[in-house]
């Protein structure tokens, strides 16, 4: 019968023999579920944090590179500016230019500047790499006005939307990759299991090492939001992460004995003594 449930293990985690021995020897499955759970949760500070970040960028740097963007028409597939051409667009707070625009077919591509975009008459260059450039042909355009309130309306809406668009991507990735580490530490778990002289299922140990994960998983999170930086942290995580799963083994095993509750044969399955 099972003790404790899910919303028990991220505060038990950190402690209880009682909760491990009731995960790796009463839960059934693999604890996925809960990871997701688990994961779901503490993915969204993370994603608080960059929406904040990216809201403060927009707000400081946007306007520095806005309000050099003149308006922009594109009428019957001819682009329009009513400035001095060529007319450049420079990274706020640099000398380097970030845009050429000139319709003048005085400048017809990127190769000897560094630019990221020129926008020329017809087409429109965009730099990808520094040997890539894509090319787009904008004769086919009937209407087109580009304002500087249209690009500041835009920045808006990405301060508001990148984040939750970017969310569950996050956290497929981690779930995946959490998944994957749980498989492997369940193999370590059972190395610990022979040292403990006792016999947990492969399912137990991987259940064991998802909740082994939780501490490490909660405390990533909190200080990834404190902006707080430790050297090597996937090898103390990894050693933290080890210890609980030797821990919540050793747990198991002194109440387990050599055999699961999984692998427990009935009465009718034991083997009888001589001559009965």
């Amino acid at each position: 019968m099972r003790k404790f449930s899910i919303i028990h293990v991220p505060p038990l985690s950190f402690y209880s023999s009682e909760l491990y021995q009731d995960v790796g020897l009463n839960w059934k499955g693999t604890g996925f579920g809960y990871l997701f759970l688990l994961l779901a949760v503490c993915t969204i500070p993370g994603m608080f944090k960059f929406q904040k970040g990216l809201s403060n960028f927009i707000d400081e740097r946007s306007p520095q590179f806005v309000n050099q963007v003149p308006k922009i028409t594109i009428e019957k597939g001819k682009v329009h500016i009513d400035e001095q051409q060529p007319y450049y667009i420079r990274v706020p707070d640099s000398n380097e230019i970030a845009a050429i625009i000139d319709t003048t077919g005085q400048i017809q591509s990127l190769d000897d500047s560094n630019a990221f975009v020129l926008l020329t008459s017809t087409k429109l260059l965009s730099r990808q790499s520094k040997t890539e450039i894509r090319t787009y042909d904008l004769t086919n355009v009937k209407h087109f006005v580009l304002e500087q309130s249209a690009i500041t309306r835009c920045l808006d809406i990405i301060k508001k939307v990148l984040a939750p668009i970017f969310y569950p991507f996050v956290l497929s990735g981690s779930f995946v990759f959490r998944i994957i580490q749980s498989i492997i530490y369940a193999a370590i778990g059972l190395v610990f299991a022979g040292w403990c002289k006792t016999k947990l299922s492969y399912l137990s140990l991987i259940r064991l090492s998802v909740v082994a994960m939780t501490p490490c998983i909660i405390v990533r999170t909190i200080l990834e939001y404190a902006s707080v930086r430790i050297p090597l942290p996937g090898l103390w995580f990894f050693m933290v992460a080890m210890i609980f799963l030797f821990h919540g083994v050793k747990a198991c095993s002194q109440i387990n004995g050599p055999t699961t509750i999984e692998d427990e044969s009935g009465p009718e399955n034991q083997e009888q003594p001589p001559g009965y």
